[in-house]
């Protein structure tokens, strides 16, 4: 279930992004269309508004190379290629940047998204645990908030283990 898990993780990171910067100013108007589903343009926001975020870098270029829909020619520079390089294991975050929106459709007829297309995704992956929680850590008012923790989520035995666990990674 990778398309899923992108959106929902790319869903969870646009939500705590305009709880960021509402708790930042709560004057905002979050559904202004300034914010919409602009991952990048909120991260760069928070990044200069409030200071957190400073290893999560979007490189220009990345998706007129490597996101447009066509193969990426292979040459004997792409593997000392910077950008190339800084894609690989930031794509899952290029991707809800540039297609939060069509990702929920993921293989329908998107609007902004190339008509071919491939991405890696890895389900519970451990590359957004630092993102979230950074953002967790700025959001919540006081260490330890027993409603933000979501204890009475993970301490259900109903719920699946690798949930569980990937919850308490982020959150504890």
């Amino acid at each position: 279930m990778p398309v899923p898990t992108l959106f929902v993780i790319g869903h969870c990171l646009e939500a705590y992004c305009k709880s960021a910067i509402l708790k930042n100013n709560p004057s905002v108007n979050i559904f202004d269309r300034k914010y919409g589903h602009d991952i990048e343009a909120m991260i760069t926001e928070i990044k200069n508004d409030i200071g957190i975020l400073n290893g999560v870098v979007f490189y220009p270029n990345i998706e007129s190379r490597f996101m447009t829909g066509g193969p990426i020619p292979f040459t004997d520079t792409l593997m000392s290629d910077a950008e190339y390089l800084h894609f690989v294991p930031n794509q899952e975050l290029y991707w809800v940047a540039k297609f939060q929106k069509d990702i929920k459709y993921l293989g329908t007829t998107g609007k902004k998204m190339p008509t071919q297309y491939s991405v890696i995704v890895m389900e519970r992956n451990p590359y957004w645990i630092p993102i979230i929680r950074e953002l967790r850590e700025y959001i919540k008012d006081a260490p330890n908030t027993e409603s933000f923790q979501i204890t009475s989520f993970i301490s259900r035995t109903s719920g699946p283990q690798f949930a569980q666990e990937y919850l308490r990674l982020i959150c504890y």
